[in-house]
């Protein structure tokens, strides 16, 4: 494995880790400060299911796969 292999990998790692943190419950404060001004925006707020953040980490794991299977079959294609 190369070195631009091994920096794609955590990077994408890095990113999946990073965004899988968005599907999680926000704090009870930040909460009831959005809910307290509009009845609408409680059907804003997140969902307190930790199986999102793990659905949402392994497709960003997938879509970084398929991508770079999808690179590499591009590029090792012969040129006519």
């Amino acid at each position: 494995m190369s070195v631009r292999s091994l920096l794609y990998w955590f990077i994408c790692f890095t990113f999946a880790v990073y965004v899988a943190q968005a599907a999680e419950p926000l704090n009870p404060d930040t909460m009831a400060a959005l809910s307290a001004g509009n009845p609408l925006d409680a059907k804003l707020l997140p969902v307190p299911e930790p199986g999102r953040a793990l659905l949402l980490f392994a497709g960003v794991m997938a879509m970084a796969f398929t991508y770079r299977r999808a690179w590499l079959n591009w590029k090792m294609e012969p040129k006519a």
